[in-house]
């Protein structure tokens, strides 16, 4: 039996509804040209952050090409001076081994002349890149505020919209607000016209109703002059009872 009502008691809250959720004031929905807009900005700004990402990097490739060159200028001017020494080494002994160190430190040195201008180059072709990458940000900050310059428009014109909406709602408000009043106005015109109509007629029915109390008034008074004139003749009867009782005596005489 617990089971069987436990059953049931499910059964019947299955059945019931669920409670309806209070309806929520959703705010105005924004238009497509708006969000497309948004998205565009939000698009271009990324852009905007790589190409600046790409600027930074091509910088920082920059500085670890400088600080090689730095190196290699260091070797070279050591090299520099090293051929130097060697060459007046070989002059003041003119012997053939003086002169191989000659060579082979002056291809030591132009070996590392030839690296130098490499990496020369390489700086050279970085700082191209930057430049490059520079012109890619300006661009993309040019579209960038194009593209916000659009969405300031596109918001502006939604919410010029959305006043014009929000100004027609009031004024179709104030005008049910007004056909009310006048509605309002002409129902109470109407029940005061019904008011004073039946005022004349009640007042007529009070007349009517008040006349005939006023007149059996007088029936009144006329029934208590009737009293009076039964009392009078209450005392003229009086006198004949006592006439008859003195005849009686006079009837025992007799006998």
């Amino acid at each position: 039996m617990a089971r069987a009502k436990k059953a049931a008691a499910k059964k019947t809250a299955a059945r019931k509804p669920a409670a309806k959720k209070a309806a929520v004031a959703k705010a105005p929905a924004v238009p497509k040209s708006v969000t497309n807009a948004e998205s565009k900005v939000k698009l271009q700004d990324k852009a905007v952050v790589q190409a600046e990402k790409k600027v930074t990097q091509s910088q920082t490739k920059l500085d670890k090409h400088r600080a090689k060159i730095d190196a290699e200028n260091a070797k070279l001017s050591k090299l520099r001076a090293d051929v130097a020494a060697k060459r007046e080494k070989a002059q003041k002994t003119s012997t053939a081994a003086a002169k191989r160190a000659v060579e082979t430190a002056r291809g030591r040195m132009n070996t590392a002349r030839l690296k130098l201008q490499d990496i020369r180059g390489e700086a050279k072709l970085i700082r191209a890149e930057i430049q490059a990458a520079k012109k890619v940000v300006a661009r993309e900050v040019k579209k960038m505020r194009t593209a916000e310059r659009n969405l300031k428009a596109k918001l502006r014109d939604h919410e010029r919209k959305l006043a014009k909406k929000a100004k027609a709602e009031q004024k179709k408000a104030e005008q049910k607000a007004k056909a009310a009043a006048r509605k309002a106005a002409a129902k109470a015109k109407s029940v005061a016209k019904k008011a004073a109509g039946r005022k004349p007629k009640a007042a007529a029915k009070k007349a009517a109703t008040k006349k005939p109390a006023t007149k059996k008034a007088p029936a009144k008074k006329a029934a208590s002059k009737k009293k009076p004139a039964a009392k009078k003749a209450a005392t003229r009867k009086a006198p004949a009872k006592k006439a008859a009782r003195k005849r009686a005596p006079a009837k025992k005489a007799s006998s």
